[in-house]
């Protein structure tokens, strides 16, 4: 293992290395930081002599993250957040007064539910707050968490590793919709009525076989999927306009009588219901700023 004299080392370096896991992109990292692009581009120099390694290497998504990099990121991400919290000398976290940036790994559906409630609350008790929203889904937002591209999650995943920590906030359930006017929903939606149907499906990996034919497939039954769709809000739109019938989380639905002419039916089939939970490394446990964060998810998720 070679030497390292830590006293020969700019410990800033760190916060380029933690900017650029985080934006992917020497540019918005630059900015992130308030750094220029030539300093930023000075500093990977500098990490790449001290690492060895690449770290980033450029690619039409930006700047990709090397094995090396990947594996030092969460430390490093830990590292500044524990300077972050001996400098403060463990003060109370103030919301009205703070101007912290909170990243967050929301799905479309998971936006859908919880941001404007998150967004009218911060908005009202910690307006200088910002925050910035990253795409994520089932099978993508444990990693992402992992690599310190965001710092808390929320929506349906797998359990998470004992280092990382999740909080159930609700457990969804399902409606069956299809516009006001469908010719086929005038009466009551029995079995053999939904199994009829052209049905709409909701999958972020693109797959025509979701939950619910899980479930149906477990009783020997098989719907008709005739769309198959990666975002959960194109679902109460192509219901509205076509003869589909989407089986879909009850809280996507909910507040939509008020905005199109939908019709509402409970599932002729049980549908065991979904965890909804937000999730975090084990490295923001004790940071005051991020619990009070969850606690405000948690709130917002249960109102």
């Amino acid at each position: 293992m070679k030497s390292i004299n830590i006293a020969s080392i700019d410990l800033n370096l760190l916060v380029v290395f933690d900017a650029l896991v985080a934006e992917g992109h020497a540019t918005r990292a630059a900015e992130r930081i308030g750094l220029t692009q030539p300093a930023v581009s000075h500093a990977l120099n500098r990490l790449r002599a001290l690492f060895g390694d690449p770290l980033f290497v450029r690619s039409p998504r930006g700047m990709v993250a090397t094995p090396v990099a990947l594996d030092a990121a969460p430390a490093i991400r830990s590292i500044l957040e524990q300077v972050e919290v001996v400098l403060r000398g463990g003060q109370v976290f103030e919301p009205e007064k703070s101007t912290r940036q909170f990243v967050l790994g929301l799905s479309d559906y998971a936006a859908f539910v919880l941001l404007p409630r998150l967004t009218a609350r911060l908005e009202r008790e910690a307006p200088n707050i910002s925050l910035v929203i990253r795409n994520t889904s089932h099978g993508v937002g444990l990693p992402m968490l992992e690599e310190g591209s965001v710092e808390l999650i929320a929506g349906n995943f797998p359990g998470p590793p004992s280092h990382l920590r999740e909080e159930l906030l609700y457990e969804e359930d399902f409606v069956c919709a299809g516009r006001g006017d469908h010719p086929a929903l005038a009466g009551s939606l029995d079995l053999d009525r939904y199994l009829s149907l052209r049905h709409l499906q909701v999958s972020t990996r693109g797959s025509p076989h979701g939950y619910v034919d899980a479930v149906l497939e477990e009783r020997g039954l098989k719907r008709n999927v005739a769309v198959t769709v990666g975002h959960f809000l194109m679902a109460p739109l192509l219901v509205d306009s076509s003869d589909l019938v989407a089986t879909e989380p009850r809280r996507l639905f909910e507040p939509m009588p008020s905005r199109l002419p939908l019709r509402f039916f409970p599932p002729p089939i049980d549908i065991p219901p979904f965890r909804v939970v937000q999730a975090w490394h084990a490295r923001h446990d004790a940071d005051p700023g991020h619990q009070w964060l969850r606690r405000v998810v948690r709130e917002i998720s249960q109102a």
